[in-house]
Formats: structure tokens, sequence, C-alpha cells
């Protein structure tokens, strides 16, 4: 057995099914065993290094097992970085298997050398090179452990040519998997008692107690456990971006979105107001807490945190009380406890009268979900997206565009729902790899990506990927001809200095249609409410172009920028 067969051999193991790449002249040896292995592994061809990471990132976080991806040496390598990297900020499992030049070419100017695992030491746990093909084995069980266990992440393993050709001298006994990493969280951690007591005597002397949710609460498949302690409690949950989804939206106790972009107001109000706040699986970083500034200083506020890294424990602020593991563990260890120290509680007129101002809230949002302007308003198209979601959709958009008007109108209906955004980096030219990856960990999903047209220009290779493969998928554009976010920055910031943020509009539609989607163009509140029920009744992929107002006409709900602007306005 050579060293690609092997490699084969340990990822079937793993249950491994598809692995996302692009070919190249160093993949040969691995392409001819993947080749050999026949359906046991299914191959993805992407169109750029970049969409395969992206792919494998967002199979990753709906399937809950690693994702897999491959790329030959040198630009491949480079190309790969933005994926992996973000699947790493955001505790995403995703494995990088990089096809490099001999070992025997090393410093003597072979064409594509580069220090593969030098350049992502600092976006990867673990990053390796396999200098022997008896190495294999062993390799890969770790590269697994490490991804999939503690915070997973990203793992790195660099190929040389001469470790895929060259012949294994150990026995077949030595090809095995490690059950418990096929899955993540590997390993799961409960929290210790001691701590897990006091967090129960802060909840249960609470009045008002606030549960808020984060990606990693997502990552735990903790929603669930948090629903039932919330509604123990009767305590209002609020989430950040990455944790949208976690309750449906339309239950009692969720909230809504905390934080600076797409934020709900009442959302907001029930932070500050709560005597406790309980942080499960978030960061607290800069954008949940508008840069620290929420909640504000208060010192009988009590902040509990629960975070699968210890190293985020306290990072941004003086918690009153820390607990260490996994989020779906501790929260039903928790419920345990408080169901053994006090009975269910109804809620409270606090919590009536959010809700009540949440309903106020939306009734609000319908004169922006009815308007008639054109170009369309975001809101009005997100509105219009509203009715075709039911409880199997998955919603992926790009940074940029879409983000605060999905963070601020999206209702999804919990249970198998999700809605997933690259939160680490904000790179763009993510959602249409992403919902590649999607449909192949969730086939019978309904999928919807949402994008601008500065994400598209970096991923439109990719509809020939959605294309081919038939993905039923509702690609959804907001064209407004420039990078909108940044123009909103610059008329906020500059006074409408404008600067290298506009571009040629063209006819993205007819670009889909070359690639052979059906497309769409939407440019009135007619042509909305037509094109959605035709590309939602439709079975194959379709590419929806909506000309859209830019972000620089109606500053989008950001917070610090209505705050920006407001006070610009005073001077």
């Amino acid at each position: 057995m050579i060293g690609a067969q092997a490699l084969v051999e340990m990822l079937k193991e793993y249950q491994v099914e598809y692995i996302f790449g692009v070919p190249g002249d160093t993949s040969i040896a691995f392409y001819e065993a993947l080749y050999d292995a026949g359906s046991a592994i299914k191959h993805i061809m992407a169109r750029d290094e970049r969409s395969a990471s992206f792919m494998a990132d967002a199979y990753a976080r709906l399937s809950h097992k690693p994702g897999f991806c491959e790329c030959p040496s040198g630009a491949g390598a480079l190309y790969s970085v933005p994926g992996v990297a973000e699947a790493n900020a955001s505790s995403i499992p995703v494995v990088l298997m990089t096809m490099d030049i001999p070992l025997a070419g090393e410093g003597k100017q072979t064409i594509t050398e580069l220090d593969t695992q030098g350049l992502f030491e600092s976006v990867t746990k673990w990053s390796t090179v396999i200098k022997s093909a008896d190495k294999i084995p062993e390799a890969m069980r770790r590269a697994f452990r490490i991804a999939t266990t503690g915070r997973p992440g990203a793992a790195l393993l660099v190929f040389p040519e001469e470790v895929m050709s060259g012949k294994l001298e150990k026995e077949k006994r030595d090809l095995f998997s490690e059950k418990e990493c096929h899955t993540y969280p590997a390993y799961r951690t409960r929290g210790a008692r001691p701590e897990l007591e006091k967090l129960t005597d802060y909840l249960v002397n609470a009045k008002r107690p606030v549960l808020v949710a984060g990606g990693g609460a997502n990552h735990s498949q903790a929603g669930p456990a948090i629903q039932a302690v919330a509604e123990w409690l009767s305590a209002p949950v609020v989430t950040t971006i990455s944790g949208q989804g976690l309750l449906g939206d339309d239950h009692p106790l969720a909230i809504g979105v905390i934080g600076d972009n797409g934020f709900h107001p009442h959302a907001h109000r029930t932070v500050e107001e709560a005597d406790v706040l309980l942080y499960i699986g978030c960061k607290m970083g800069s954008v949940s807490t508008i840069k620290w500034t929420m909640p504000s200083y208060n010192p009988d506020r009590k902040i509990l945190q629960i975070d699968l890294n210890p190293e985020m424990l306290g990072n941004n602020f003086k918690n009153t009380l820390s607990v260490t593991g996994d989020a779906q563990l501790i929260v039903n260890d928790l419920l345990t406890l408080l169901k053994g120290r006090t009975s269910q509680r109804n809620p409270s007129d606090w919590v009536n009268d959010i809700n009540r101002e949440r309903e106020k809230f939306w009734e609000s949002a319908n004169e922006e979900f009815q308007s008639d302007k054109t170009p369309l308003k975001a809101p009005r198209i997100i509105a219009e997206l509203n009715k075709y979601l039911d409880k199997s959709s998955i919603v992926i958009s790009d940074a940029g565009t879409p983000t605060p008007y999905i963070t601020r109108f999206l209702k999804l209906g919990g249970n198998d729902s999700r809605f997933i955004i690259p939160r680490a980096y904000g790179g763009l030219g993510y959602a249409i790899p992403a919902v590649v990856g999607a449909h192949f960990a969730k086939p019978d999903a309904r999928l919807v990506g949402l994008f601008g047209d500065g994400s598209l220009g970096m991923s439109a290779g990719e509809l020939e990927t959605v294309s081919r493969l038939n993905i039923p998928v509702v690609l959804i554009h907001f064209n407004n001809s420039m990078f909108g976010w940044i123009k909103a920055l610059q008329k906020i910031h500059t006074k409408e200095k404008y600067f290298s943020v506009d571009f040629t509009p063209g006819d993205p539609a007819l670009v889909a249609k070359g690639f052979g989607l059906k497309s769409i163009t939407i440019k009135t509140p007619d042509e909305l409410d037509a094109g959605f029920k035709e590309a939602f009744e439709s079975e194959g992929p379709v590419f929806v172009d909506i000309k859209s107002e830019p972000e620089a006409e109606d500053l989008p709900p950001v917070y610090s920028w209505h705050k920006t602007a407001k006070q610009a306005a005073t001077k």
C-alpha cells in the first residue's frame, strides 16, 4: 500500500463522505487513490481553493462532522487560507490536506515551493508536514483529535509527493480511527459540581435573569437545553448573530439579537435591565458588546459565563462566576439542579413588558416591509423571504450588505432551521460556495444564499459548481453596483467623499444564466412577489438578481453608525 492509498483508507475509517477541493499537478497520486476507492468518498470539485475551504466550513457547521478540503501546492495553499482561518477562529473543525512538492526539492527553487506549515501556523490549531508514509495513520488520528476536541478548530496536513507515492512498511492494523472523534465536539467536558451549584444559586436568586447565547451554543447543539432552562426560569434569551436561530423566533422568550449589527432595541433593553446575565458559548467580542460598552457598568449586576475554552472566561468583562465546559452538558446539568431547587416560574411583569415592546417593534417594521419604493429596500426583501422559510430552512449570508437586515428582520422557525454567516473575519465570497457544503450536510433542507455584488465578484465562478451539481438553492443577489458597506462608512465618516467603491452594474442574471442557472431579475415590488414565488417553487438552483437600495441612501440598522450620524447632526 502506498501513502495515497493509506490516506484514503484512513478517511474511510473516519467515515469521511465528502472532500471539497481543486485538482493540481501535485495531487495526482491522491486523486488516483480516490478514483480507485469508488463511491466510498465523493470528491466535490470547486472552482478555486478558497471556495473549497468555505464549502468544508459550511458542511462542518451543519453536519457536526469535520469538514475536509484539499488543494495542490503553492497558490492552492495560499488561496485556501481565508476559509481555513475563518473556520479556526469560529471554532469549526476543518482539515486541509495540501499535496506538496517533493521533499527532495526543498530549497532548490522548485516551482510552487512554499513553507505551507509556517503559513498556516497562526490560523490553525495544528499544522504539520508528514515526512514518511508510515506516519500517515498516526497524523490523521492526531488531526481529527485536535480538530474536534477542546475548542474545535482547523488543522493542516501537508503531504509531500514522496509520501503519497511511498510504500507503507507498517501493517494494516495501524489503519484505525478514534470513533469518538468522528463528530464534534468530541470528549465533551462537564463543569465542576461546586461551580454548577454556585451557578444555580445565582439564577435561583435572580429577579431578572437573562441568557445570552453565542455561536458556541449552536456548535454544541445546546438549543433544546437552553430553551428548557429559559422556560423553567421564565428568563429571556438574547443571542449574538452567530447564536441567532437557537430558539424559534416566535418563542415568547426569544427576544432577539444584541450587538452593533442589526440589533433589536428590546434585546438591548433586556441586557441592560438584567440583574444576572448568563453568557453561554459567547466570546463577548466587539460586535455583540458594541465594543465592550454593553452591558454598561453596574456593580450590582452578576455576570456569569459558560465556555468550552478557558481562555475566553473573563477575557473582556469581570465575571462573577466562570464555568468551563461543554454548553450542552452544563446547561442540562444546570436544569437538573434548578428543578431540585425551585418550581417553574411564570413570566414576570418585566418579561411581559419586554414582549409588548417587541410586538411594537415588529408592528413599526411593517411600514418598511410594505414599502413600494424602488430600488427595493432591504427590509422589504427580507420580509418577502420570511414567507417562504420553514422549519428546515438554512439561510447562509455573506458579510456585508445583507448582514444587518437579516439579523434584524429574518425570522427562523427553530428546530432544524439555521442561519450561517462568517463572523470571524467577515470575508466576502462565502455564501455561494457555502450553500454547496450545506447541501451535502443537509440534502433535504430549504437552502437560501444571500450576498451583495461585492461578494458575487469574488465567488461568481462557483455558480458553475452550483449548476453542475444541481444544488436546490435560491441565491438572492442584492444588486446596488457598489461596495455598499464601505460606501456607507465613507458617508458617515468622510462627509460623502466617496472613493473607489462604485463599479459597473452589468447583468449578473445573464452571467448566472450562462452558467446554467435559472435566472430572475427583480426591480419592482410586484416583480418581487412574483419572482420569489417562482424561485421557491423551482426544483433546481435559481439566481435572483434584485435591484436594491444602497446602504448609503438609508443607513442600515447598525447601532454605532446611527449613533455617529446622530452626533454629527447635532454639531
